[in-house]
This record gives C-alpha cells, sequence and structure tokens, in this order.
C-alpha cells in the first residue's frame, strides 16, 4: 500500500485541538502512518508540538509518583523535574545525530529528523506513564526507599529502550519504502541511542533527587559538594548492596 493513502483517519484527527488523545492512540497503534507524514513532511511542526506535550504531560505524570514517598514538594519537584531531563538531554544530543544523519545522506530535514527522535522519546513517556500505578502502589503499600529507587531505574530502562526500538523498526521499515534516510544513518542510530543513554543517566545525576531519601530534608537540588560525590552507576550499586543486607536480615 502506498503510504501516501493512509487507511486510518487518525492522523488528521490527531492534529486538531482536541486530538491529543487520538494522536497518542495513533502513534501507539499505527506508527508506520505515522512514520509516513513524518516522511511526506506533513504538519511537522504541529506534530513537534503534539509529541511535545506528550512527553511533557505523560512524564510529569511519572514524576509526580518517583516523588510520592515524600509528599508534595517532592512530587512537584519531580514532576516538573523528568520532562526537563528528557528534554535537556535531548537537546545536548541532537545536533550531532542530525549532523551526522546529513553526513551520511539523509534528506529529511531537521524538523522531520527532530520529529522522529521526540517520537520515540513520547513512546517512551506513554510507557512510563503506564506504569505509573505499579509506582504508587508500592509506595503505598511501605516498599522502602532503596527498592523504589531500583524500581525507578528498571521502569526509566524498560521504557526508553522500548521506545528507541519502536523508533529503529519504524526508520527501517520506512528505509525499504523511502530514499530520504539512508540505512548507514539507521546503523548509526544504535551508536546515538547509547550515547543519549550515558547523557541522559548523568544529566538524572545533576538534577537530582527524584525519589528523595526520607532521612534527608526536602532539596530541589543536592548541593554541588554533595552532587560531585559518586555517579548514577555507583548509586545504583548502593541501593542494590542495601536492599541485600535488609533482605539478609
Amino acid at each position: 500500500m502506498d503510504h501516501e493513502t493512509p487507511t486510518r483517519p487518525e492522523s488528521d484527527q490527531g492534529h486538531s485541538s482536541q486530538g491529543l488523545l487520538l494522536y497518542t492512540d495513533g502513534i501507539l497503534r499505527h506508527r508506520e502512518e505515522h512514520f509516513a507524514r513524518l516522511f511526506d513532511d506533513k504538519d511537522v511542526p504541529k506534530q513537534i508540538m503534539l509529541l511535545v506535550s506528550i512527553i511533557a504531560l505523560l512524564s510529569a505524570l511519572y514524576g509526580l509518583m518517583m516523588g510520592a514517598l515524600n509528599g508534595f514538594p517532592q512530587m512537584a519537584s519531580s514532576a516538573a523535574k523528568v520532562p526537563i531531563l528528557y528534554l535537556l538531554t535531548l537537546t545536548v544530543c541532537y545536533p550531532v545525530l542530525y549532523v551526522v544523519n546529513v553526513i551520511l545522506g539523509s534528506r529529511l530535514g531537521f524538523l522531520q529528523t527532530l520529529a522522529l527522535i521526540l517520537t520515540a522519546l513520547a513512546l517512551n513517556a506513554i510507557l512510563m506513564a503506564s506504569c505509573a500505578p505499579i509506582i504508587l502502589f508500592f509506595t503505598l503499600t511501605g516498599a522502602n526507599y532503596d527498592f523504589l529507587k531500583l524500581l525507578h531505574v528498571a521502569v526509566l530502562a524498560f521504557s526508553g529502550a522500548w521506545g528507541m526500538v519502536g523508533l529503529w523498526r519504524g526508520l527501517v521499515a520506512m528505509c525499504e519504502r523511502s530514499s530520504l534516510y539512508p540505512k548507514q544513518a539507521v546503523r548509526i542510530l544504535r551508536i546515538w541511542i547509547l550515547i543519549f543513554a550515558f547523557v541522559g543517566t548523568q544529566m538524572a545525576w545533576s538534577l537530582r533527587p527524584f525519589v528523595g531519601a526520607p532521612s534527608l530534608p526536602f532539596q530541589v537540588f543536592r548541593p554541588y559538594q554533595e552532587t560531585g560525590r559518586g555517579n548514577f552507576y555507583q548509586a545504583v550499586w548502593s541501593s542494590v548492596a542495601n536492599l541485600s543486607r535488609t533482605k539478609g536480615r
């Protein structure tokens, strides 16, 4: 079927002011049509606005659950910081991806390529939000700080991987139907995903706390002297060790 004549009406409906839910549903159910619209350069600025809205709203919802262990101030702080985390990481990492893609022969414009990456982040945010009730359940049933911190790491890692896999599969499918995006660029995307993950973990460490340790007073950001100690991976290992000792007692 020619990608210029999609059979689903959701794409056009999703661009109305009241169509954010339909647009979100369309990304989940009809991703090939979504990618086709981007490759055909149809309403890309409007799609970018919708994608950013999805990322901001759903990642903020997940941020509320992240801070639920320590009350409203931490919930409000984390709700603001989770969308900032993803959008700042994208700001740092996107230019190199676009330039490399152009060098490799991509004929997609700056906004088209940006919308593709935002699609992956939107898929990530959708899955994060779907996990929010699970997070709330464990928080309300008395799970300890170390367990919750590791649970968040698992949810974020799984959601991020799922979002990027969705992007990769969509690009592979479109490369078979269009010459706008070379297959070499798809291979480079795998390396860029790793760069995005490493930058994102460091960005998260700089913006912490998200969960908030119950033994410490509320802080929007950790003081510089504390933030400089250790790193994200050491913090995860420390939580694993603490949880193991708790179970061993």
